[in-house]
């Protein structure tokens, strides 16, 4: 199956350009990206269930309160 969409022409011309690096068409570099891009997706949103906010307080107060070290400085 295949579809359109519209995207910007710069942004289509750097795809192009990434693409021809890496010797693929243009249709299958953007559809690599967005495969990649889904699959992060899915695997942030998979990681977000295990987050427990009672655990991440409970973490942030074994965190001493102390000024930090010269070379940890800005």
């Amino acid at each position: 199956m295949s579809k359109s969409i519209a995207v910007p022409e710069d942004l289509y011309n750097k795809a192009a350009e990434l693409a021809a690096r890496d010797h693929v068409s243009v249709d299958d570099f953007v559809s690599s990206l967005l495969a990649s891009r889904l699959a992060n997706r899915a695997y942030i949103e998979t990681r977000a269930h295990l987050f427990s906010r009672e655990e991440f307080e409970r973490a942030l107060n074994e965190i001493p309160d102390v000024e930090p070290e010269p070379h940890d400085r800005q």
